[in-house]
């Protein structure tokens, strides 16, 4: 089956995955975490983009972003892609690639969507996701979200948090009032959790320790790996009538015929 072109809206929220080539390290050191923070920041305003939350694990690289025009995030991928490596390779003295294939994206819609998908990105690296999504990505039959020991998990079937703030690479601690990330724009459904910065600072923390669905996590990697829409079913129609490609997965079983009207 032909690989599907890649799917960006302008001027919509999507959830981008870079990984390493087959579990590379891509950090080492505290320094190279800092170093892809700069070239974030320089690649995201060269190319306008709004760059709203991010986890950085030692070998895959989440955003959530909104690309101001068609190629814009395209450009900021692919100038940050090759200014890492060059970086990289250039401190440790090796050569060859370091990205495990083409960036993934999906298109998220704003709302209880987004905020599921920075709550997600807070708890990947208590390890629930970034394994599963990894595996996932080379092989379908794989199933998602593959709950690790330490993570905690309710009756309900809800992940719940684990000592979060002691993670210092993910934009949670920005959003908590810790830490000030200059290159993180809030996205409006940020800014409608309160009306100053200590009440959004506060639902923020809220949101993030009520968890998230072990079902929303699947559902979340699945759209991820396909490049699909992530949204309910108006969001995923509004983005078919603007996309030059199908945005979301067939169901399965063959399609219904139409009854002649007598």
């Amino acid at each position: 089956m032909a690989r599907l072109p890649r799917l960006i809206i302008p001027l919509q929220a999507h959830y981008v995955l870079l990984t390493g080539n087959d579990g590379v390290p891509l950090f080492k050191e505290r320094a190279d975490f800092e170093r892809m923070f700069n070239f974030i920041y320089e690649q995201s305003v060269r190319e306008d983009v709004l760059v709203h939350a991010y986890t950085l694990l030692s070998s895959q690289l989440h955003l959530m972003v909104t690309p101001k025009a068609s190629d814009s995030l395209s450009k900021m991928m692919q100038g940050l892609g090759r200014s890492y490596v060059r970086y990289f390779n250039h401190r440790y003295d090796r050569e060859g690639g370091l990205w495990g294939g083409r960036y993934k994206s999906s298109v998220v819609q704003p709302g209880e969507w987004l905020k599921k998908c920075l709550i997600y990105m807070d708890y990947l690296p208590q390890g629930f996701g970034a394994k599963s999504v990894a595996s996932a990505l080379q092989d379908d039959s794989k199933a998602p979200a593959n709950i690790q020991s330490n993570t905690q998990v309710d009756p309900q079937g809800n992940v719940l948090a684990n000592a979060l703030g002691n993670f210092e690479w993910s934009s949670h601690l920005h959003y908590t009032g810790r830490r000030n990330d200059v290159f993180i724009t809030a996205h409006a459904d940020i800014w409608n959790l309160g009306n100053t910065p200590f009440a959004r600072e506060e639902r923020y923390e809220l949101l993030v320790q009520g968890g998230i669905s072990v079902e929303d996590c699947q559902h979340i990697e699945r759209a991820i790996r396909g490049g699909w829409v992530l949204g309910d079913d108006t969001f995923i129609e509004h983005m078919q009538s603007l996309a030059h490609r199908r945005v979301a997965k067939a169901k399965a079983g063959r399609p219904r015929l139409h009854q002649a009207v007598a």
